[in-house]
């Protein structure tokens, strides 16, 4: 498989990556760049991007509104690997946008030379300032030769412009604009393309090694192993192995003080903490996962299965499905089923929609349950661990669906004494599935909450 075809390289390829998330419910806003400890001034490069577009998206929109579906606007950052070897990483970061009346996407690609400290940028490519003059007009030329490229925008482009230049497989140059910069915001993202044989003679020593790291990328090669392995090869890692996948839980809900604890946006990194805590406590969870932390860490996919919770879609890149064409819905499910599907061999069966934004369009495009949450605890705004055992445990009720973010860290360590806390007032931990019951989930139908069981105002006894 060519890997430089797909929109991301593996995040394995740097041994030491963390793809750190951080997300804004009320706000509709995510984001998620890269850290790596090894290189410092990556994770400095990436947080400057997020403080930046927050600042800018903070500046543009009423702060803190909370409409449901219906939000003011949004912001979404991510961060992709383009470009890999042992002394050189480029990491191509996305932003879309939407302040209330019109949105639009922007890109930036930033180099790092592992040996040097400090970001380098798409001039850093280029050998001189002549050979930066030339790039310049051989783009002119090819973005021309698109019809919906406005011809007077391009006579003097602005280096500003020209910020996420990378290379494809076959070593050529690609340009990435900003909407609206060379072309209506109809005509939607451009991207140019710069023949190989017009781009070598211009590059500098470091823009050769990028264009090398673009075309035929290669793991890194962790610090502690450069004296063991073999250039080229990846670190060998040892795989635990997987439990079987145990037998279905025979839990009548309307019988059972039941709660659905569930998690997005992972699996993160503290996720494997997180399901051995739930595993102390016997509890099933239902885990809503993103498309590309799902594809980084099938094994915790596995592992979910095989000790009892069940998994859920969240989309590939946590966008609000209102703001999308019917068939970008589409793709944002069937990309993340796709990535369950290797992990576990089936695609999950529930959706939750980012943000909880639906609308009866995307509910149709689902061709799943919908799932909501009645419990908020705003784990992803106090990022604090009392703050959020107290909301959970006191606003949960019997047949609460309870939203959480294993992402967070403060999330992960409340959950001990949540389910403990629960656990004493008489609550059994169920799958989403368990909770509403398998022949009773429709496609397309939307949930919130279990419906209260008819004798459960009189006999909950709900301990205070």
């Amino acid at each position: 498989m060519d890997v430089r075809q797909t929109e991301s390289l593996p995040l394995i390829f740097v041994p030491d990556l963390n793809a750190v998330e951080q997300s804004d419910e009320h706000r509709h806003i995510f984001s998620r760049h890269f850290e790596v400890p090894s290189v410092p001034s990556i994770g400095e490069a990436q947080r400057s991007i997020v403080e930046s577009r927050m600042k800018s998206f903070n500046q543009n929109n009423t702060p803190d509104v909370y409409a449901g579906s219906a939000a003011t606007g949004e912001l979404n950052l991510r961060s992709y690997l383009t470009a890999v070897s042992q002394q050189v990483i480029g990491i191509r970061s996305t932003a879309y946008e939407f302040a209330g009346a019109s949105g639009g996407s922007s890109f930036v690609t930033q180099w790092f030379d592992t040996r040097t400290p400090g970001m380098l940028d798409s001039r850093d490519l280029f050998g001189s300032d002549e050979g930066w003059a030339e790039f310049r007009e051989f783009v002119a030329q090819a973005a021309t030769a698109n019809p919906e490229v406005i011809p007077e925008s391009v006579t003097e482009l602005q280096d500003s412009w020209l910020d996420s230049v990378n290379f494809d497989a076959q070593g050529n140059v690609t340009v990435e604009f900003d909407d609206y910069t060379i072309a209506p915001g109809s005509a939607g993202s451009i991207v140019v393309t710069v023949p190989s044989a017009n781009i070598i003679p211009l590059l500098s020593p470091f823009g050769l090694m990028a264009r090398t790291a673009g075309m035929n990328p290669m793991p890194r090669i962790p610090a502690d192993l450069l004296g063991s392995a073999r250039p080229g090869e990846p670190a060998q890692t040892t795989q635990e192995p997987v439990a079987e996948t145990p037998q279905p839980r025979n839990i009548d809900c309307n019988k059972t003080k039941c709660v659905a604890l569930t998690f997005d946006d992972g699996p993160g990194p503290k996720t494997g903490k997180l399901l051995d805590e739930l595993e102390k406590k016997d509890a099933a969870a239902t885990f809503f996962v993103v498309g590309p932390n799902a594809k980084t860490r099938p094994e915790l996919i596995e592992r979910m299965i095989a000790e009892g919770h069940e998994v859920g879609n969240h989309t590939w890149s946590h966008r609000s499905l209102p703001a999308l064409s019917p068939a970008q819905v589409r793709s944002e499910i069937d990309r993340t089923n796709d990535a369950i599907s290797a992990a576990i061999d089936q695609p999950a069966t529930l959706l939750r929609p980012p943000y909880g934004a639906r609308n009866a369009t995307t509910d149709r495009l689902a061709q799943a349950p919908v799932i909501l949450w009645d419990v908020d605890p705003l784990d992803w705004k106090h990022r604090n661990t009392e703050k959020v055992i107290d909301a959970a445990v006191s606003q949960t009720k019997p047949g609460s669906i309870v939203l959480m973010h294993d992402i967070h860290s403060s999330t992960v360590a409340a959950v001990p004494e949540i389910l403990s806390r629960l656990k004493a007032k008489g609550y059994t931990f169920v799958t989403v599935t368990e909770l509403l019951g398998q022949d009773k989930l429709k496609s397309g139908k939307t949930y919130s909450r279990a419906p209260l069981p008819p004798t459960a105002s009189s006999k909950t006894g709900e301990k205070k």
